[in-house]
């Protein structure tokens, strides 16, 4: 069945990739297109910015990106075509509905599976944009509430002594000065307490605040999460997916959210390959169990450090467990595109 996409997200690399190994050969339209403009040998994985700095006009860097979109859809078009007639893509919502397998009978298909692609339910994670929320949540909360406190009294005058304070920080040239600082944070706290009283503000410890972006910054830098539950009476079941941040088509996360939201209230479709299909019962061995059939002094001074390095790798994997690693019955994905699909009859 033909349809209409919206590209939301589109890793052209691996869509190129799999086109490639699949049909040995690449849609070189735009490729011809840019050349004959700009005298510019590239793919279509360009910089539109560049672009346009170099050919010139509006009009037509405006044009070849309209291509480049066009070339998108037809390139994803015809990877879906070809692994949907070698029988290599599924179609989740698909293979579920036609069927007469209860949901558990279902599952156990799933690690069989490679290419799927599934329609539902989804939201997009930005850990970016989380721990940019939570440095400024405070001074956010500050500017909704303290105005309504302005005609209280001490609030002022604690106002009044940061403001004088913060003056005498910026014109004295010793402006590490610790003792003023500390005092000035001392004064701070006080206010926050007093509009904590009068108000519904709430404010976090700062200190908790930094841990928890250092916890972040280690675990899960520049993550950019999205998750998609293709049916809605089994929503534990869900596609967990990883994105690189260049391959969304509007440019930036914060546009996606202008147009969908970070919890879109229109069905999404995602498609790409099972990366990670944890089972009920994990039947993977363990690679550590190499030592198992060894005694503590059968083994080198040096396989004892090794052994040791190894398990402390081992131990990571807890933590990484609260950021997007899949447990079951979820399953991990890397996405080929992520878009918004409307058939036709």
């Amino acid at each position: 069945m033909k349809s209409i996409k919206d590209l939301i997200y589109f890793d052209y690399d691996k869509a190129k990739s799999l086109n490639s190994q699949l049909k040995g050969g690449l849609i070189s339209k735009l490729t011809k297109a840019i050349e004959e403009e700009g005298g510019i040998s590239s793919e279509i994985g360009f910089d539109i910015k560049i672009l346009k700095g170099r050919i010139g006009g509006d009009e037509k860097s405006k044009s070849l990106r309209t291509e480049t979109i066009e070339i998108y859809h037809e390139l994803l078009n015809e990877v879906e075509m070809v692994l949907y007639d070698a029988k290599i893509l599924t179609d989740l919502n698909e293979a579920f509905g036609k069927g007469d397998r209860t949901f558990n009978e279902f599952l156990n298909d799933i690690p069989n599976f490679t290419y799927v692609k599934a329609n539902g339910w989804s939201f997009f994670e930005d850990f970016e944009r989380f721990k940019r929320i939570m440095n400024n949540f405070n001074e956010i909360q500050r500017l909704i509430y303290a105005s309504v406190l302005e005609s209280n009294t001490e609030y002022k005058q604690l106002k009044e002594q940061i403001n004088e304070l913060k003056k005498g920080l910026k014109s004295n040239n010793n402006s590490n000065n610790h003792k003023e600082l500390a005092k000035l944070k001392a004064i701070e706290r006080n206010l926050d307490k007093i509009v904590e009283q009068e108000s519904e503000a709430v404010f976090l410890d700062e200190s908790f605040v930094e841990r928890l972006e250092t916890f972040l910054n280690t675990f899960s830098p520049n993550r950019l999460n999205f998750r998609l539950a293709p049916f809605d009476h089994f929503s534990d079941f869900q596609i967990l997916s990883n994105l690189k941040s260049e391959y969304l088509l509007s440019g930036t996360f914060d546009n996606i959210i202008y147009t969908y939201g970070s919890r879109p209230n229109i069905k999404l479709s995602v498609f790409g390959i099972i990366t990670s299909c944890p089972l009920k019962i994990d039947n993977r061995v363990n690679l550590n169990d190499e030592y198992l059939g060894y005694a503590d002094e059968e083994l080198k001074d040096e396989v004892h450090f090794e052994r040791a390095f190894r398990n402390v790798f081992s131990s990571f994997e807890s933590f990484e467990k609260f950021f997007f690693v899949p447990s079951y019955p979820k399953i991990s994905l890397s996405p080929i595109a992520i878009y918004r699909e409307v058939k036709l009859e």
